[in-house]
């Protein structure tokens, strides 16, 4: 009679342990997929985007300071500056504003996104480490979508009312770049025709650093190596040479 249960109780048994099996098989597979940026776009999809001043209800008493053009990670944008909030947490329109003027825009970011095309920057209002869109929602879906990891933004900060004053950015070389040649940049539109304003500068400290008794160049460009050696050989044998 025991062999006979035994016989008949282990299909069962065995059944029990593929189940077991097969749900931790798929318990697996799922958290792999929600873990990946495609099962992150997913749940971001199915939430809203905090508005700024929900959870800041003090950003419209704060101090403003510009940071420049910065280039900010997507995970660390975190809300939008309209409230209320008007986009899903893909940073897409919600879906009763998708309509037909938006799903042109929408269309042309992206075929400009398939050509490489420079984007011009989004504008970021950051609070500490986290950042809120101003502009430029479809740009970062479409760069979230796309795998993006970061954007061209121009970053202006938000100084709570009782935060401490942060110190200011650090000098970077493409903060040394005048204001119009880091828009012009951002929206793909530099080219050589325009003239840098480091070229500029230069020029300026030449002509500070100028004997005011020489008379100035025709073309007013700093003099070449070998004129530089020149007069300093003429220096050197006048007679008001020092020994």
């Amino acid at each position: 009679m025991h062999t006979l249960l035994r016989a008949l109780l282990k299909p069962l048994a065995v059944g029990a342990v593929g189940a077991a099996l097969a749900r931790q098989l798929l318990d697996a597979y799922l958290r792999r997929r929600a873990a990946s940026p495609r099962g992150q776009l997913r749940v971001r999809r199915r939430q809203g985007l905090p508005s700024l001043y929900d959870l800041h209800p003090q950003a419209s008493q704060a101090a403003r300071r510009s940071r420049g053009l910065e280039i900010v990670p997507i995970e660390k944008i975190v809300g939008t500056a309209r409230h209320p909030s008007q986009n899903t947490g893909d940073f897409l329109p919600l879906p009763g504003l998708r309509g037909m003027n938006w799903r042109a825009r929408w269309q042309r970011i992206n075929r400009a996104l398939d050509r490489m095309a420079a984007l011009p920057p989004v504008d970021l209002l950051q609070v500490g480490d986290e950042y809120f869109v101003y502009d430029g929602h479809n740009r970062i879906a479409a760069a979230l979508q796309n795998g993006g990891v970061g954007v061209d933004a121009d970053v202006i900060e938000l100084i709570l009312p009782g935060q401490p004053l942060p110190p200011p950015p650090a000098s970077t070389p493409i903060s040394l770049l005048g204001s119009r040649e880091l828009r012009q940049a951002g929206e793909g539109r530099l080219s050589r025709t325009v003239q840098s304003s480091a070229s500029l500068d230069e020029r300026n400290r030449q002509e500070l650093l100028r004997d005011p008794a020489r008379p100035p160049s025709t073309a007013d460009e700093p003099a070449s190596a070998e004129a530089q050696a020149e007069a300093e050989a003429e220096a050197e044998d006048s007679p008001d040479a020092q020994p």
